[in-house]
């Protein structure tokens, strides 16, 4: 059997929809997604549409809950519109009622059981969701994940692939970003499990960018946070 593990969506389309295709084709039984399916861009409604048909078990990230607190606050939605660009906006005339409650049901993290292997999903890290957890982190975030209980800890957030042997035994994996990589490559990044040897492997799928520079141009073109992941894509 092969599970996938996908995170850090933010909306981009065109990128999840190729990963799915390529998860179709490699007769993928389950898929997970460990959060931030909106902000930055600006197809979260398709995405969330995309992730149910699918049957994608999600967590929830840091932009979800960043998405609901600007959904009554002005003076937030403002605030993160100035981060991370008109997708804030973008989002409250786009997601519906349905895509509202989905994004609300979704649990913080997800504990799951394959092969006897005990794996945590979650988003930053499993004390806080918006915790980077990079590869070059202070020994004590190691010693502290360490802690935790399970064979393989997954993690998202960074957008920056990882797979690291905490012991013998431990592994911490970090899927990187389907919609917007931050590990010099713009082709989505997302994570494949074999369980007939319980083998890991990061996988890179590219996709047609061709839309997404145009939406950015188009709703984000003075926002320089939002063009510095896209800046040198082909």
């Amino acid at each position: 059997m092969k599970v996938a593990f996908i995170s850090d969506i933010h909306g981009n389309y065109d990128a999840l929809n190729a990963v799915l295709k390529k998860i179709k084709k490699l007769n993928v039984s389950k898929i997970y997604c460990l959060g931030d399916l909106v902000n930055y861009y600006y197809d979260p409604d398709k995405c969330i549409d995309i992730l149910i048909k699918n049957n994608v078990q999600c967590i929830r990230g840091n932009h979800e809950k960043i998405f609901f607190k600007t959904l009554k606050d002005n003076k937030k939605k403002n605030y993160y519109s100035k981060l991370y660009g008109n997708s804030i906006k973008n989002n409250l005339v786009k997601l519906n009622k349905k895509h509202i409650f989905f994004l609300k049901s979704l649990p913080t993290q997800k504990r799951i059981n394959i092969n006897n292997s005990k794996i945590l999903l979650a988003h930053g890290a499993p004390w806080k969701s918006d915790f980077y957890f990079y590869p070059n982190i202070k020994k004590k975030w190691f010693k502290k994940i360490s802690k935790y209980k399970y064979d393989t800890i997954i993690l998202g957030h960074t957008h920056i692939p990882m797979k690291i042997k905490l012991n013998k035994k431990k592994l911490l994996i970090n899927t990187g970003s389907v919609g917007q990589p931050r590990d010099k490559t713009c082709n989505a990044s997302w994570l494949l499990l074999d369980t007939s040897k319980m083998n890991y492997k990061i996988i890179k799928t590219k996709y047609n960018k061709k839309r997404l520079k145009n939406q950015i141009k188009r709703y984000d073109s003075n926002n320089i946070i939002v063009l510095k992941f896209f800046k040198k894509c082909k």
